[in-house]
């Protein structure tokens, strides 16, 4: 052994020269071995129960034994010490035969040699050591395996559990929030009334306090709807309907109930918009939203005689629209510029608490934005005021790919997106039937998916899916639209033939150097702008 101690060997041998042999040679070898010998199975057995050696080296031939039955007798009794073979019989198929019953080696008697029998008994005895830590290896994988196990079964139930909870969430938020509506309408509508003399005069003081009331229903309705869009967005639920829109126009149709609003605290609202009216593609309702918000904050931190500007610009160069809404409010320092756009966080200002609302605007501002694949930005300083910031991008298919190919890889480093080709069998003047199309196909798409119109009845699909999801979004349309035609007064939407016509995976980033996917089989895509070697292009 390695540290000294010497090694215990059995010899079971009756024949006293071949006995005396091994003791010899074992003694001019280079181990230290503790000798010992008995001269029959039986006396082996016995001995060997009573003391602990590492070694056995057993004849064939015994008074008691004959054969192999040996061996397997005492491989089974000493499962941990190193049985090895002696035999006057030099034969490779005997050498087989006595490894299959457990012996670990064979030595013929013959060939013993000091070298021979001190090599065949350390790797007798490596191979007892190996086997014995493969042993407690097992034994401790099959542990870990029923830990395993057992945890996975846990770890389900609360998963389980956490479901029922998140659904029992959502449906409380959704409910809770719908509910608040039609009381809130009320509210407004009689302030409104009221303050119109509807049931008789009222003082100026009293309508300046009904309209109060109005820009507090408002507040109440812009969280309900705060809350609405958070608990769509954490389900995976809050999805973008985008198409061609005039920016001017998203404008003007929310300026005028703000303006009153601001009117309320002693606060104009002025609007600029560049002479260049680039149409831009997003979802206007999540635009406005997005415009409410900002603009609803500046109103709060706003005093009295202050002027609020709305602009609209427009960039060539970087393809997109800029609105940006700017106040002369306290301004927000530097390091809490980043925080606001967290849930439930402001700024600290100097207004008064009542002025303060729940923290969600900025929060899903900023969600409906990415929705818009736009960036939102804030330039402030302390003392004169702050300028919120988003964009979108213009109504050209190689800008809003580019955009959404960028968003898709921050989300998913190593994205997968299928290509889905839709036409409608209308003729191509039946807009408003393409309109219905187009809105139905929005409704089954998800956030993370791109709807372009590449046509009057043409559509293209670009779902952040792999083949199998998308084969399942194939089902949907067919079973969306089954539905809707079963209901439908005008009668039957027109046919749709959808293809699926291939998928894209990102490998790396988007670069600034576009490299254009022309098109797969017969389809009219636009020009997707990725860099080479960042994309495969997987023919179906």
């Amino acid at each position: 052994m390695t540290d000294g101690t010497a090694i215990r060997i059995l010899m079971i041998e009756d024949d006293d020269g071949d006995a005396t042999h091994l003791q010899i040679t074992l003694r001019k070898s280079q181990g230290n071995y503790e000798f010992h010998r008995a001269e029959s199975l039986a006396e082996g057995i016995r001995l060997a129960q009573k003391i602990d050696f590492r070694v056995i080296l057993t004849d064939l031939n015994l008074p008691d034994s004959c054969g192999l039955g040996s061996v397997q007798q005492l491989s089974e009794l000493f499962d941990n010490t190193a049985i090895i073979v002696l035999s006057g019989q030099d034969q490779e198929q005997l050498y087989i035969d006595a490894v299959s019953q457990g012996a670990e080696s064979f030595l013929c008697k013959s060939e013993i040699t000091p070298t021979t029998v001190h090599r065949c008994i350390r790797q007798s005895i490596e191979r007892i050591k190996q086997r014995e830590e493969i042993k407690r290896l097992v034994d401790a994988i099959q542990e870990q395996t029923v830990v395993l196990e057992t945890q996975s079964a846990q770890l389900k139930t609360k998963n389980e559990r956490l479901e029922r909870l998140h659904d029992s969430s959502q449906k409380f938020v959704n409910n809770v929030s719908h509910e608040f509506r039609t009381p809130l309408c009320v509210v407004k509508q009689y302030a409104s009334l009221i303050a119109d003399g509807a049931v008789g005069e009222v003082s100026e003081e009293q309508c300046r306090m009904l309209r109060v009331i109005e820009d507090r229903v408002d507040d109440l309705n812009n969280i309900v709807d705060d809350m609405l869009d958070i608990s769509r967005h954490e389900s995976g639920l809050l999805a973008a309907n985008r198409e061609t829109c005039d920016s001017a126009q998203i404008v003007t149709r929310i300026l005028s109930g703000l303006q009153q609003r601001a009117s309320l605290r002693g606060i104009t609202i002025e609007f600029q918009a560049d002479e260049t009216q680039t149409p831009i593609f997003c979802d206007a309702e999540k635009v406005s939203r997005t415009l409410i918000n900002l603009i609803v904050n500046a109103i709060k931190f706003s005093s009295s005689g202050d002027s609020i500007l709305v602009r609209i610009t427009s960039s060539r160069r970087d393809r997109e629209v800029t609105f940006s809404v700017q106040d002369s409010g306290p301004g927000i320092a530097s390091e809490q510029q980043e925080q606001i756009f967290s849930r439930f966080r402001q700024a600290n200002t100097q207004l008064l608490s009542s002025t303060k609302g729940f923290g969600l605007g900025l929060n899903i501002a900023k969600e409906l934005v990415d929705l818009n694949l736009g960036q939102m930005s804030l330039a402030s300083t302390i003392g004169e005021g702050s300028t919120f910031s988003f964009t979108v991008p213009f109504d050209e298919p190689q800008a809003v790919a580019q955009r959404y190919f960028a968003r898709l890889q921050q989300i998913d480093e190593n994205a997968t997106v299928c290509f889905i080709r839709i036409k409608a069998e209308i003729e191509p003047e039946a807009n408003q039937r393409a309109d219905e199309i187009h809105l139905l196909l929005n409704y089954l798409l998800h956030s993370h998916d791109l709807l372009i119109k590449t046509g009057p009845v043409d559509w293209l699909v670009v779902q952040h899916a792999n083949p199998e999801s998308a084969a399942s979004f194939l089902s949907r349309i067919a079973k969306e639209t089954t539905s809707l035609n079963r209901n439908r007064p005008q009668g039957p939407l027109p046919a749709l033939d959808v293809q699926q016509q291939g998928t894209l995976s990102i490998h790396a980033g988007i670069a600034a150097l576009m490299h254009p996917i022309r098109c797969i089989g017969d389809a009219p895509f636009p020009s997707f702008a990725l860099t080479p070697d960042h994309y495969e292009v997987n023919h179906v």
